[in-house]
């Protein structure tokens, strides 16, 4: 996992290269054609399978040659047996520019024949790997879920049943502010002992009227940090996944444990009203 994770440093290089690796003059190639990578595991251990998988890492022969954003159709002056391998990529906080290969999914690893020529469509898969800790998992479909409103806010967590405000299964949770009661934080019951130098993400499902920061707190015995919001989500009309990556805000010294907060910044102008809703949260390490 640390090996794959050393590449986010380097996904801008990296993709220029993918980009650049085929041109008309070098003869003709033989092409592989992949609509997306789907995710499967065990939702009852693992939390939702939804998934964003928004490019293809591929290894031949354990040399990278590039990234590509699905879907495509990748041009390759190889042919014979070779050994493929694909990683699902994401983009790092939501952000086009940042692009990675997931640390926390497995590789798919095939054996095939290429012809020049011809055009072979693969459907690969990818799984989270048996060394991930689910930190936390919550999906908000228990009355009691794991988020409270944090003392100082305006109003409280709603827990969502409407069916056209859920992601998936029977609920969500609703945030909401307006104009009489802007201030909205909400904060993890739990707090979490996370490791420093490791691998951090935080998996979201969220729509939102208003942007939605996301962050953490951190508490080392009696000593509480301010809270550092991490990311902003822009408003998004329909449901959206991303993954936030908190490794680099992990403090230097391990013992630390940590809170995870949402807030929604604002409401909107014409209705005097700013709305989120969020569903599977997700804290790996």
């Amino acid at each position: 996992m640390r090996s794959v994770f050393r590449m986010l440093g380097f996904v801008s290089l990296l993709w220029l290269g993918g980009c650049g690796w085929y041109t008309q003059d070098q003869g003709v190639p033989a092409y592989l054609h992949i609509d997306s990578i789907q995710v499967v595991g065990n939702p009852q251990t693992q939390g939702t399978l939804s998934a964003r998988v928004s490019d293809v890492w591929l290894y031949i022969d354990g040399d990278l040659q590039g990234a590509y954003p699905l879907p495509v159709t990748i041009p390759l002056l190889r042919e014979g047996t070779l050994r493929l391998q694909f990683n699902a990529g994401i983009l790092l906080n939501g952000i086009s520019a940042t692009r990675a290969a997931y640390p926390f999914f497995t590789p798919w690893d095939t054996v095939m024949t290429l012809y020049r020529g011809k055009t072979d469509t693969l459907r690969p898969q990818t799984s989270y790997r048996s060394t991930v800790r689910y930190v936390w998992l919550e999906d908000f479909e228990s009355l009691g879920f794991g988020l409270r409103a944090r003392s100082g806010s305006d109003t409280v967590l709603l827990r969502e049943t409407r069916s056209d405000s859920v992601f998936e299964g029977l609920s969500s949770l609703h945030m909401g502010v307006d104009n009489r009661a802007p201030y909205l934080v909400a904060e993890s019951i739990d707090q979490f002992s996370l490791t420093a130098g490791k691998p951090c993400f935080l998996e979201i499902n969220y729509r939102n009227q208003v942007p939605l920061q996301v962050g953490l707190q951190s508490q080392l015995g009696s000593d509480i940090s301010d809270p550092l919001w991490i990311v902003e989500l822009a408003p998004s009309t329909k449901w959206s996944k991303q993954y936030l990556n908190f490794s680099p805000y992990l403090g230097v010294v391990n013992g630390a444990r940590y809170r995870v907060l949402l807030r929604p910044i604002g409401v909107n102008a014409t209705t005097g009203v700013g709305r989120v809703w969020v569903d599977n949260l997700k804290l790996l390490q």
